[in-house]
């Protein structure tokens, strides 16, 4: 049944369809210190007095909340990816470390037998793809560190941050000497001691010392004692003001947001002879309906506007019914150009260029290959250097403790850009470059 409103004498607004709407909330803000270190949130109560170990914000969830915020958004997770690729680049594997020019330089070398059944042992491939994720979107690294009987690394597994957490520093201890994983981590706001697998943190200074430890990696961000966090976490707000866009259009198509139709009626239409006031109105209500039921299965529309007068908008005389289609266009220029700033907001906030991430702006990427390539470059070779030493510590632990090739220096390897006409023939980065000539020698 349509709704019908009187919005003035005689003039009245009908609205039908679902007059629902759906807005996604997430609670309270975990708090000011996202790390906690030992206080749910800046000023709060110690969380020393309930559980054991350091949660991730006030209820545990901060983790969770963010990735619905991510899940929530159109380009978000994009963001996240595009970071992912520049940490992880082209792979991990030997390079020989030299200084060119005043300038330390590591340039890659081959992989040897050795290296490769190493590598492949140890599956780095599938572990450069998670630890690459689990930084770009948390800036925490949490890894598995196996070694087998013969003190020898046996696996190099990351553990998804979502499942771990420290436990607890005790009176006297200085840094955190073990972590507790449980898939029930942020889901309820205290997990119980017994459903937790407790794991011993490595220890740098015995790296052999514990068949399996945690290797625990972050950045030293100031304040931060025990977990660490990305800087995107910064644009919650703002994304979650872009994910309510969307709504904005889908309440518009399907919560009755347009008027598509003027009706016009002469005033005295429903002034019949013997009926009273009440009885005109109830007459009137189901006219409307039905001229609402009508339009509303031939065209779908939203709402209809019903004035009553002796004249029409044209200043003739009204002598029936009168239907008019109303053209609605969205104005939307408004939003659009909140969408794209906060967005160019949020891909600051990741610390990568919206072109580089594929997420267009003005009806297109207007990006040239060469300025992408700078992009490219710029974000490989600075923005992300941290993130990949990050990445190669606890890689490099194992090189260590099983001595695999120790006069080599693994590094990730460096994403190549070529250009057509714009890269410099001499550049290694040009695939026409040729390659010097050995000298022959004279016979």
């Amino acid at each position: 049944m349509a709704a019908i409103k009187k919005v003035a004498g005689n003039v009245y607004l009908v609205s039908y369809g679902e007059k629902k709407a759906a807005t996604v909330t997430f609670g309270k803000d975990a708090g000011a210190a996202v790390d906690a270190a030992y206080m749910e949130k800046a000023g709060g109560k110690s969380s020393n007095s309930k559980g054991g170990y350091v949660p991730r914000g006030k209820d545990d969830n901060k983790l969770l909340q963010l990735h619905q915020v991510l899940s929530d958004s159109p380009n978000k997770w994009q963001f996240v990816l595009t970071r992912r690729n520049f940490i992880g680049g082209l792979g991990i594997g030997p390079h020989q470390e030299e200084v060119v020019k005043g300038e330390l330089k590591y340039t890659p070398i081959a992989r040897s037998p050795q290296y490769r059944e190493w590598h492949e042992r140890l599956e780095l491939d599938d572990y450069l793809a998670a630890s690459s994720y689990q930084i770009a979107f948390g800036g925490d690294l949490f890894v598995r560190l196996a070694l087998g009987p013969n003190k020898k690394v046996e696996s190099l597994k990351v553990v998804d941050t979502f499942q771990i957490r420290a436990r607890k520093p005790k009176d006297g201890e200085t840094r955190i000497l073990e972590y507790w994983i449980s898939a029930k981590f942020g889901h309820q706001k205290a997990v119980k001691e017994e459903d937790c697998v407790k794991v011993p943190a490595f220890d740098p200074l015995d790296p052999t010392k514990y068949p399996v430890a945690i290797i625990h990696v972050r950045a030293p961000i100031p304040g931060q004692t025990i977990y660490g966090f990305e800087p995107w976490w910064g644009t919650e707000r703002v994304t979650k003001i872009t994910n309510r866009v969307p709504d904005y259009y889908e309440a518009a198509f399907d919560n009755g947001f347009f008027v598509t139709h003027h009706v016009d009626i002469p005033d005295n239409y429903f002034k019949k002879e013997g009926l009273t006031e009440d009885e005109e109105e109830i007459l009137k209500k189901e006219v409307l309906d039905q001229i609402a039921n009508t339009l509303m299965g031939l065209e779908k529309a939203n709402k209809i506007l019903f004035t009553f007068s002796k004249l029409s908008v044209d200043g003739r005389v009204i002598e029936g019914v009168k239907i008019t289609p109303l053209k609605n266009p969205i104005n939307d220029e408004a939003f659009l150009k909140m969408f794209e700033s906060i967005n160019l907001i949020q891909a600051s906030g990741h610390g990568v260029r919206a072109d580089l991430a594929g997420v267009a702006f003005n009806g297109g990427l207007g990006t040239s290959g060469k300025e992408l390539a700078t992009s490219a470059n710029y974000a490989q070779d600075f923005m992300t250097h941290f993130d990949k030493m990050m990445l190669l510590k606890p890689v490099r632990i194992a090189q260590r403790i099983d001595g695999i090739e120790l006069e080599n220096y693994l590094c990730v390897y460096r994403i190549s850009s070529y250009t057509y006409d714009v890269t410099p023939e001499s550049s290694s980065q040009n695939p026409n470059t040729e390659e010097p000539q050995a000298p022959t020698q004279q016979p």
